[in-house]
C-alpha cells in the first residue's frame, strides 16, 4: 500500500471500531503522560504494557492473529524512552536549582499573577551558572539521542509487536520509512488540528482545546499507530 491508501486503510479501521479507538485512546493517553510525569518508572510503565495495548487493539480492529516478542518490544521502546526520561529529569533538576537559588518556592510563582511581575521579582537576581547551563545542553542532547534512537528502532518496535522481529536491532531503511509515514501523518493532521481548533476557539478557547484533545484520543492517536503497524506489516 502506497502511503494515502495506508492512511485511508487505518482511519477507516478506527471509525468501523470506534469503541475500541475510544478505549485505546485513552489508555494510551494515560501511558503517554506517564512517561513524562514520572521519571525513569514512567518510561518502564510505557515500555512493558504500550506493546501488549497495542497488540489488544489491532487484533481486535483487524481480526488478525499476532504472536508479538514482548521482550525485544520491551526493550526497542526502553531504550529511547528512558533517554528521553533521563534528559527531562536532569532539565527539571537544573531548573529547580535555579528557582532555590531565586529564592522563590514552587508557592511563590503559584502567587505571582502574571509574567510580568514574575520577571520584575525573580529575573533581575537570576544568575545561571556554566553548570546549570552544561545541565540543560546535556538534557537536551539526552533527549535529542532518544529520539534518534527511537527513529532507528522504529521497524523493531512495531515489528516485535507483529511478531515479525525477535531481536533488537536497527532496520536503517525499514524504520526510516515508517517515520516518515508518521511524520507526514502528524505535520497534515496537527495542521487540520489547528483549523479546527481554532473554529471552536472563537466560541471559547476552552472548547477549542477540549475538542482538539476528543479528536487527538479517538482518532488520531490511534490511526497512527495503525499506520506504523500497518506499513511495518508490508514491509
Amino acid at each position: 500500500m502506497g502511503l494515502l491508501e495506508t492512511y485511508k486503510k487505518s482511519f477507516d479501521l478506527v471509525k468501523n471500531h470506534i469503541v475500541h479507538s475510544i478505549i485505546y485512546g485513552i489508555i494510551f493517553y494515560i501511558l503517554w503522560n506517564l512517561l513524562f510525569l514520572i521519571p525513569i518508572v514512567g518510561a518502564i510503565i510505557y515500555s512493558y504494557f504500550y506493546p501488549r495495548l497495542t497488540k489488544w487493539y489491532y487484533t481486535k480492529v483487524t481480526g488478525e492473529s499476532i504472536n508479538p516478542d514482548y521482550k525485544t518490544a520491551f526493550l526497542s521502546l526502553l531504550i529511547p524512552n528512558l533517554l528521553t526520561s533521563i534528559g527531562i529529569t536532569i532539565i527539571l533538576l537544573v531548573l529547580i536549582s535555579i528557582l532555590i537559588k531565586l529564592g522563590l518556592t514552587f508557592t511563590d510563582i503559584l502567587n505571582i499573577s502574571n509574567h510580568q511581575q514574575l520577571m520584575s521579582t525573580g529575573l533581575p537576581n537570576l544568575s545561571i551558572s556554566l553548570y546549570d547551563l552544561l545541565g540543560i545542553i546535556i538534557g537536551v542532547l539526552i533527549m535529542i539521542i532518544g529520539g534518534i534512537m527511537w527513529i532507528l528502532l522504529l521497524y523493531s518496535i512495531y515489528g516485535s509487536i507483529l511478531g515479525k522481529v525477535n531481536k533488537l536491532s536497527i532496520y536503517f531503511e525499514k524504520s526510516l520509512i515508517l517515520f516518515a509515514y508518521w511524520l507526514v501523518f502528524y505535520i497534515v493532521t496537527d495542521i487540520i488540528l489547528y483549523i479546527i481548533g481554532g473554529i471552536f476557539s472563537l466560541v471559547s478557547p476552552l472548547l477549542g482545546s477540549i475538542i482538539v484533545i476528543i479528536l487527538s484520543l479517538i482518532f488520531v492517536n490511534p490511526a497512527s499507530n495503525l499506520i506504523l503497524l500497518l506499513k511495518a506489516e508490508e514491509l
